[in-house]
């Protein structure tokens, strides 16, 4: 197909994705940005978040990946992050208690139940945790 992007998804341990697609919506470190075919070289630093494609059937995917980067050359596009989970294997109840769990913690720093290094640890769960709940509340509303 003339406008198709070959997208190949690495984390440290294994290729996790290797597709053809229309476009990719990435979490860049300035916000988010996309890829459509014929895009000039492009190089950026990824942040954890959202991710998203469209493949050549027209389906949009959603995916949470870490922090990584990109490179996308002669229709090609190399992402290589931390860490990845495909949208649909979010279980979104899980997710709520983790989230329930982790807010209580974050309220139980007022009385000095948790250090502040804990505290940042439990803020930065409970953003990523929001942004797979987003991730979910999208795949439901297809």
């Amino acid at each position: 197909m003339a406008d198709a992007i070959e997208l190949e998804i690495l984390t440290s341990r294994e290729v996790v994705l290797r597709a053809e697609i229309k476009d990719l919506y990435i979490p860049a470190f300035l916000g988010e940005a996309g890829v459509l075919s014929h895009h000039l070289p492009y190089l950026s630093l990824l942040n954890a978040g959202e991710m998203s494609y469209l493949d050549l059937d027209g389906t949009r995917h959603y995916l949470f990946s870490g922090a990584g980067f990109l490179e996308v050359r002669d229709d090609r596009i190399s992402v290589i992050i931390d860490s990845f989970e495909r949208g649909e294997d979010l279980k979104e109840e899980d997710l709520r208690k983790q989230l329930q769990e982790t807010e209580a913690r974050i309220q139980s720093s007022f009385h000095g139940a948790i250090t502040p290094a804990e505290l940042q640890v439990d803020l930065a769960r409970q953003k990523e945790l929001r942004m797979k709940l987003a991730i979910c509340k999208k795949i439901k509303g297809k």
